[in-house]
């Protein structure tokens, strides 16, 4: 997709499309202005069609009188006094889904929010317009790469024209992402993701590390080796490095978990469920995207990607309910369940991380259904230890459109839900004591200094949906993207 600001009146575009806004009940459309033949044809079109302008609903006006697009593509933004961000996003996302067309225009007015800047309606459009097909097929792909959409604004400036790069490359991003969550776990293998992620030293200041199951065992990632153990599918961590700025700024560090399988080992998950599984590796998906967007459009920034890849099977060989394992970091674990694979490989990422003495580290992981029971479907749980980078996450996922809630974490009560008889902790608290997401956060916690700011994204509930129509998301690429932005931003 390619992604243009413009100033230009509405009788002059002549692209494929038009993306028109209605509300509810409206009296004229706010992009029309004084070209009544397009008014009346669409006043005709909406009374034959009975098109009531409800939210996302979606109408086409062909050929209209007094313009050179072949196709008004009209959507209901619902009531003008209820559209507020959601509202925005819905209805955009699907009047670019509804069209075929190639090129397609949409106009500024019809989008402004009481409270929002047109900067961040251009970013939300520019977001929709290249993620607004869910599941994303290979049809939809071609059409994207195909499409070109114009942004029709009243005045342009630099800020707008960013604003729209920023919100093209994001959605970019959430789509490479999408792909590869969407793949089935016998294609997107650990080895897989290594092989995708070695193709980033196309960009430059990229360096690429993939660690072998030996090299792993050198570095003594045990933890994440014993996750691995009962999979013949070899495991890769994946080390990837970007030098957007001096060699003197510490980097950012994201660490994504890449299940690419996860059955739940000998603690085995129900049937019904393990499907779904091969989306346990969205974390590391959203991590590998992000590192690539961000080198592909050379932000000043410092950057270290760690993506532990493995499987998490039933085998002979699978680590076991009351194994003892040691991690990188030297504390023991006493396993109580393996379907807590996820927290294990994360901690051997995060004591990793620390020897590059990074500015903050931020792990992203499919990690507790829990988090969807605090939380519902939409929201991403947030687990934060530094009130300045809980704000920048914050702003960032509110300018993002892409939600968190910061969830607590640590203390006595969660710390001794924790404790072992026979390890320095267990990787799970007792069953029934409720609190699963905190609980997780407060495991990986016991491996981050006090002194690095740190963030826990929990995914489990966001990065994919189930049932009829599963796809992966994208999700939290979108927050991702803004912050790394904010973190440059700030740097230069």
């Amino acid at each position: 997709m390619k992604l243009t600001v413009k100033i230009q009146s509405i009788e002059k575009i002549s692209t494929d499309a038009l993306i028109i806004g209605l509300f509810e009940k409206a009296q004229k459309m706010r992009s029309v202005g004084n070209v009544e033949s397009l008014q009346q044809s669409v006043s005709d079109m909406v009374s034959v069609d009975g098109f009531k302008a409800k939210l996302g609903e979606i109408t086409h006006v062909l050929r209209p009188m007094g313009m050179a697009v072949k196709e008004l593509v009209l959507v209901g933004l619902g009531p003008e006094e209820k559209f507020d961000e959601e509202a925005f996003t819905r209805a955009a996302r699907a009047a670019f889904a509804a069209t075929r067309a190639q090129t397609v225009s949409v106009l500024i007015t019809d989008w402004r929010l009481e409270n929002k800047t047109d900067e961040w309606s251009v970013l939300q459009l520019a977001m929709a317009a290249g993620t607004a097909f869910e599941p994303l097929s290979d049809d939809d792909r071609a059409l994207l790469d195909k499409r070109r959409v114009t942004i029709a604004v009243q005045e342009k400036g630099v800020a707008l024209v960013q604003a729209a790069k920023i919100g093209e490359a994001i959605a970019q991003a959430v789509n490479r992402a999408k792909v590869w969550g969407n793949l089935p776990a016998n294609v997107c293998t650990p080895t897989y993701l290594a092989l995708e992620a070695k193709k980033f030293t196309a960009y430059k200041s990229v360096t690429v590390k993939v660690h072998d199951e030996k090299a792993i065992g050198k570095i003594g990632m045990e933890a994440f080796l014993a996750v691995a153990q009962g999979s013949r599918e070899a495991p890769r961590f994946i080390e990837l490095h970007y030098c957007g700025a001096a060699k003197t700024q510490a980097p950012v560090c994201l660490v994504g978990k890449a299940i690419t399988l996860d059955a739940g080992g000998l603690c085995l998950k129900p049937s019904a469920h393990i499907t779904e599984m091969k989306y346990d590796m969205s974390g590391g998906a959203a991590v590998l995207a992000v590192f690539e967007a961000a080198a592909k459009e050379k932000w000043p920034i410092n950057l270290v990607a760690l993506v532990p890849a493995c499987e998490n099977l039933p085998d002979g060989a699978a680590y076991k309910p009351s194994d003892v394992i040691q991690t990188l970091s030297g504390k023991t674990v006493e396993i109580t369940n393996t379907d807590a694979e996820g927290r294990l490989i994360i901690a051997d990422a995060i004591t990793y991380a620390k020897r590059f003495k990074p500015q903050a580290i931020i792990d992203v992981a499919t990690l507790t259904g829990a988090v969807e029971v605090a939380l519902g479907s939409d929201i991403t749980g947030l687990f934060v230890n530094d009130p300045v980078l809980c704000d920048m996450i914050e702003t960032s996922a509110d300018v993002a459109n892409d939600p968190v809630w910061a969830l607590p974490y640590g203390g006595r009560r969660f710390r001794e839900l924790l404790k072992s008889n026979v390890a320095d902790c267990a990787n799970t608290a007792p069953r029934g004591s409720g609190g699963g997401s905190s609980t997780a956060a407060t495991f990986l916690s016991q491996f981050v200094d006090d002194d690095t700011p740190w963030a826990h994204l929990d995914v489990a509930a966001t990065a994919y949906r189930g049932g009829k129509n599963p796809h992966s998301t994208g999700r939290p690429v979108p927050l991702l993207m803004m912050l790394l932005h904010q973190l440059a931003t700030l740097a230069e």
